[in-house]
């Protein structure tokens, strides 16, 4: 004796499969419809995927030689922000920071330093990996207002401790136009 079988539809199938309504059947056209639009769907779920895989990988840029020593130099040198720039800091970069902010505080109390502030761009010239650690070399423009700008040369070295990337020491020098 055969058992018949349920389909999702609610609909039996057994010895008299001509009591299916025609409305179910479908010809192969239909069919077809049917596996291109869940194709579709489902590149469309992989698409999103992917989307949500690159920002999350563009995010953690933050977190990479150039990422670290990107944010160091905007806190650094255009912020005038040593305070900010320790988050990205450690060894001799850190102590180097934390000398400077002792020196400084002087000097902020009551100060508006905006009106001081000069404008700064930089661009990064070179990356250089030297084992653990990566050599960044930027090139940056100081304006002040009413002086002709001055450019130097920043070297910055980056470190990964751990899973963090961190700014271990930094330096400058005047470059020539």
């Amino acid at each position: 004796m055969m058992l018949p079988a349920i389909l999702p539809s609610g609909f039996m199938l057994g010895r008299h499969t001509a009591a299916i309504p025609q409305e179910i059947e479908s010809s192969g056209a239909e069919r077809n419809a049917l596996h291109e639009d869940k194709v579709t769907h489902m590149r469309g779920g992989i698409l999103a995927t992917l989307c949500i895989a690159i920002m999350i990988l563009g995010c953690s840029r933050d977190n990479s030689a150039q990422g670290v020593a990107d944010q160091f130099m905007q806190a650094y040198y255009v912020q005038i922000d040593q305070a900010q720039a320790l988050e990205f800091s450690t060894g001799l970069a850190h102590e180097r920071l934390r000398q400077e902010l002792q020196q400084v505080a002087p000097l902020r109390r009551g100060n508006n330093l905006e009106q001081a502030r000069p404008k700064v761009s930089y661009t990064l010239a070179r990356t250089q990996p030297e084992g653990r650690q990566v050599l960044l070399v930027y090139d940056l423009t100081i304006t002040p207002s009413q002086v002709k700008p001055m450019l130097k040369k920043i070297l910055i070295i980056t470190e990964q401790l751990g899973d963090q990337w961190k700014v271990i020491n930094f330096a400058e020098s005047d470059a020539t136009p």
